[in-house]
């Protein structure tokens, strides 16, 4: 049994039926030619900073990998981790930031970013807090910054690692 699609979204999905659909036949030509599409696709699109067709990288809570260090943004009410990734930042799920912007973001850009991730529930309010709900990739670390600082940030210098280096040392340096 499948709900109708406006009852959906206040009840979980139900479907009564044990049978699974059969993968039709294709040549392998014809699959050969819908892989390279799509390939060229993801490219494209994520070239364009949109990369849907990417999976946010899982990685253990409190674990580094060689590709990404666990990097975090502290301050005041704000308890964030993160990684640098060649497809932009990301803020992990559990982070903590500041559910209030200070004054001199009200009424720019920055605020309306903070809303519209509150809004798509990107983070939730908790208290004087916002939490993340997911991981979420962010086009720059100063945008993740400002996400959990609730003001304009740096952060190429707000994010660190685990010994206090920066970001920016961390990647841009060549010490």
């Amino acid at each position: 049994m499948v709900e109708h699609p406006s009852r959906a979204r206040s009840r979980p999905v139900s479907i009564e039926n044990g049978n699974v659909g059969t993968k039709p036949y294709t040549p392998a030509p014809l699959q050969a030619d819908c892989e390279d599409i799509h390939e060229t696709v993801q490219t494209l699109v994520a070239t364009l900073g949109h990369p849907v067709f990417d999976a946010v990288g899982k990685v253990d809570p409190g674990e580094s990998t060689e590709l990404h260090t666990r990097l975090y943004c502290k301050a005041v009410g704000v308890d964030g981790i993160g990684e640098y990734t060649t497809e932009g930042f990301v803020v992990l799920k559990g982070s903590k930031g500041r559910m209030k912007n200070v004054n001199s973001i009200i009424g720019t850009a920055d605020e309306r970013f903070r809303e519209r991730l509150l809004a798509a529930g990107i983070f939730v309010q908790r208290g004087e807090s916002v939490e993340f709900t997911r991981d979420h990739l962010f086009g720059s670390p100063s945008m993740a910054a400002v996400a959990l600082l609730g003001r304009t940030a740096n952060g190429w210098l707000e994010w660190k690692d685990a010994s206090g280096a920066t970001l920016h040392k961390l990647k841009r340096s060549d010490v």
